[in-house]
């Protein structure tokens, strides 16, 4: 639900300086539940007043990952959290930069604890990190430090938690006329797929999520344009279907946008992946990659809902395969790319390494983007305990899921007779193919 931010920084602005420093504590409303932090290149110099402050030198992060390298963990730890800082407008805007720089658009809802404790407790000298936790008898370790910091954040938060237990913002500010706050109560926080029907029972939006009670409640609270709200005031009945797999929750998800068309999933109506990452030949004979728009006139090697997420697949397929950012459309220069410069990159972009000998690396980039195995089921989570969903592929082709309970998961007839037959389509080739590059579910071969 919420996750607790700090960042240490090369100075003030977000719009000239870069972040040093960053630390993430996840909190359910109970109790810390995860945490990240990491040192980043900044690609800059770092002031030596910044180093005073904070101790941390240009020494220390020379190896550090550059942000790029880390924003997939960041994104994928705050998406639908509220992210939560001390005077987090800081925070928030050194984070939208960045993540600006390559063309992905950072939004999350904010809580500050400045303004929260300045409202749930007055009375206070200060309201700097430092002085409200000394105030307040809150461990505060490492200062100016970011996990020190985000540590801090997050016992105060507790406090302001325990003290004002609305400022969680958990339950919708406004309802539709016809529903009611048990109804909302009653969701619940597990994976699945959730529809909307209006007064006459057609169902008007479908939507999946892997906390069924917290995605509606985020829906009930957006009132961010026209069609949002109309779409609110033509809520009648809410109704789930629990997958316990997300896999299974993304596959149920699109078959049901296709199958039902409702009114509100206008832009989910065609297809979830409207951009790509292409292959092409250039007169040297390189193969390059390219992430664009998807215009249906080449064939993808693979497909994305976002231009952002395509690109940071492509970073990721380059540095893993020593290929070319200046090949694969992520770096432009008249020379060398940065890679080479940092001994990353064999040189490809100024003839140095043959086609022959890239292209070898490249062909094995391109066998990563297909299923390993012709048949395979993928086993995951299911609706409740003792319970496994099985997803099949066969001659690389989806074929279904089912759920098997747990003891027979060893036995292939009993895998093969609980599937349910559903269409293949690129689609459903696509959301399993991102669900394996990010996850790593039991495999069973066959």
């Amino acid at each position: 639900m919420f996750a607790i931010v700090d960042v240490e920084t090369t100075g003030l602005s977000a719009k000239n300086e870069k972040i040093t420093e960053i630390a993430i504590v996840l909190h359910d409303g109970k109790q810390l539940t995860d945490s990240y932090h990491s040192l980043v290149n900044p690609e800059k110099n770092i002031p030596y007043q910044i180093t005073q402050l904070t101790g941390i030198s240009n020494q220390m992060v020379q190896s550090a990952p550059k942000f790029y390298e880390i924003a997939k963990k960041i994104i994928e730890m705050t998406e639908n959290r509220i992210l939560i800082g001390h005077n987090v407008r800081f925070d928030y805007s050194f984070l939208q930069k960045e993540f600006q720089e390559f063309e992905y658009v950072f939004n999350r809802k904010t809580l500050c604890t400045v303004k929260t404790a300045r409202k749930v407790i007055p009375g206070q000298t200060s309201y700097s990190l430092s002085k409200l936790t000394a105030q307040l008898g809150i461990p505060h370790l490492n200062k100016h430090r970011a996990l020190g910091d985000a540590q801090a954040t997050a016992a105060l938060f507790e406090l302001l938690l325990s003290t004002d237990p609305s400022i969680a913002g958990d339950e919708p500010l406004h309802l539709p006329d016809a529903l009611d706050r048990d109804t909302i109560k009653k969701l619940p926080r597990k994976t699945g797929v959730y529809y909307f029907s209006d007064a006459l029972g057609n169902i008007i939006y479908v939507g999946k999520s892997i906390d069924i009670h917290q995605r509606i409640v985020q829906h009930l609270n957006n009132y961010s344009t026209r069609r949002s709200i109309e779409m609110l005031n033509n809520i009648h009945q809410i109704e789930f279907e629990l997958t316990g797999s997300e896999l299974v929750a993304l596959l149920l998800e699109s078959e049901e946008i296709k199958r039902i068309n409702p009114l509100y999933n206008r832009a989910q109506r065609r297809s979830l992946f409207h951009y790509c990452i292409f292959k092409s030949v250039d007169k040297q004979g390189y193969y390059r990659l390219s992430a664009a728009k998807n215009t249906g006139l080449n064939t993808p090697l693979a497909h994305f809902q976002t231009m952002n997420s395509a690109k940071d697949f492509l970073f990721r397929l380059v540095e893993e395969y020593e290929l070319c950012q200046k090949l694969s459309g992520l770096y432009q220069s008249e020379g060398a790319c940065f890679d080479y410069q940092i001994h990353r990159c064999r040189g490809a972009c100024i003839g140095k390494e043959s086609a022959e000998d890239y292209n070898q690396r490249f062909k094995l980039a391109e066998q990563s983007l297909q299923f390993h195995h012709p048949n395979f089921f993928i086993i995951d989570k299911g609706p409740e305990q003792g319970l496994k969903s099985v997803i099949q592929i066969q001659n690389g082709l989806y074929k279904g899921y089912g759920i098997v309970k747990e003891q027979r998961i060893g036995a292939l007839d009993d895998l093969i007779s609980c599937i349910n037959p559903k269409v293949n389509n690129r689609d459903t080739h696509q959301i399993i193919q991102s669900f394996l590059r990010q996850n790593h579910p039991s495999l069973l071969l066959y």
